[in-house]
């Protein structure tokens, strides 16, 4: 009985305290929403996002968050930590804040960034007020969209010692849980021997016609993957002068897959065919691995419950993830695969697709700044649920 009694106290508690985040998110909205516009209106490619980095940093600061920048060797990552007592969770909120290439924030980057530190900020004042012991940190994650600076984070111990990591992402519905592709991309350089296209072309060896080549394998090697496998590629260099046989060409291919294992396997499909294109034409190829893998997301189970239950002490509608959604990538996904790690989704707005227009326009505006508070809350109460967890 006593057991009971304790149970139904503590979510007498919690409900009380969720009841107070959703009124302090409310009386703190106007700095909150003064950051995400200042970043929406700034917007900063990845590596290169100082303004952003320095925005929100500076609002965590003065919200008594200890902050260091330039955590696990990257110049506009950051680390905020704030902590009441020597014992309790660890609880961590992903900003991130790069945008994207001629699009600026069209994937909602400002609001992410400044609800992750937003719910830091509102997690710290109930754990001062309620005297729960514990840790809140943020953690700044620059180049999301090029080449995953969580992954670097991930490799320079940065998110030791964190029992649970959550980031909600902007789309066009919330949910409560996610699906990812794993991807990398592969560049291939061909090198064969230029020569003149109408006088001498048997003195030549078309690094062109092995790009061609790869691109025509590829085509076949289509046929046999399984669902939901993406290749997809296009050619950077197919040579300056029509007359002239190309000595080098150059491909970049975009693999995708379900799962880490399988996209392995395509990858070793698509090197074998660029290795039979070279011998087809009589070229050398080198293969070369431009950026860090993305893994992809295996969110934690029982966060995944944890953000469904607080969208409905929100009174939020969401439905479940499927693969009828859309899939993308995320270096979330790495970390997933390291710590007990959540992405889940806070609408932004109905049947509007990221990286567009529509979707930028939306991020800067009142659908945004909706879309940002409620993002702060669920993240907020969540962060209790995990500091209260056995």
């Amino acid at each position: 009985m006593e057991c009971f009694k304790e149970v139904v106290n503590m979510n007498e508690l919690k409900a009380k305290i969720k009841e107070e985040i959703k009124l302090l998110s409310e009386e703190k909205k106007t700095s909150f929403e003064k950051v995400s516009d200042y970043l929406f209106s700034n917007p900063e490619l990845a590596f290169e996002e100082y303004k952003s980095q320095k925005a929100l940093c500076d609002l965590l600061e003065e919200n008594e968050f200890n902050v260091t920048k330039g955590v696990g060797g990257l110049e506009t990552s950051f680390e905020a930590v704030y902590s009441n007592g020597t014992n309790g969770k660890t609880v961590a909120f992903l900003a991130e804040y790069d945008a994207l290439p001629g699009m600026g924030h069209a994937c909602g980057h400002n609001i992410i960034g400044t609800s992750s530190v937003g719910a830091g900020i509102i997690l710290k004042e109930i754990m001062k007020k309620h005297n729960i012991e514990g840790t809140v940190k943020v953690f700044g994650t620059p180049a999301e969209e090029r080449v995953g600076g969580k992954i670097t984070m991930i490799k320079e111990g940065v998110f030791n010692n964190v029992d649970a990591a959550l980031i909600l992402h902007p789309s066009d519905a919330s949910m409560p849980d996610d699906i990812s592709f794993a991807q990398v991309n592969l560049k291939f350089d061909f090198t064969g021997k230029a020569s003149h296209a109408a006088a001498f072309p048997w003195e030549g060896k078309s690094a062109l016609s092995g790009v061609i080549a790869l691109f025509n394998s590829v085509n076949s090697m289509r046929l046999h993957l399984k669902d939901y496998a993406r290749v997809h590629g296009i050619i950077t260099d197919g040579g300056s002068i029509h007359n002239i046989i190309p000595e080098k060409s150059t491909a970049i291919f975009n693999v995708r897959a379900l799962s880490i294992e399988y996209l392995n396997e395509i990858c070793e499909m698509l090197k074998n065919c660029a290795k039979g294109a070279a011998i087809s034409t009589g070229t050398n190829v080198e293969i070369v691995q431009l950026d860090e893998i993305y893994k992809e997301i295996k969110n934690d189970s029982e966060l995944v419950n944890i953000v469904r239950q607080n969208f409905e002490v929100l009174g939020e509608d969401y439905v479940e993830r499927d693969l009828s959604q859309g899939i993308g990538s995320t270096d979330t996904g790495n970390l997933t695969h390291e710590i007990p790690a959540i992405q889940a989704y806070i609408k932004l707005k109905e049947n509007t697709a990221t990286h567009t227009d529509e979707f930028a326009v939306a991020a800067g505006g009142e659908e945004g700044k909706v879309a940002l508070i409620k993002a702060i809350k669920v993240l907020a109460m969540c962060g209790v649920d995990i500091l209260y967890s056995k």
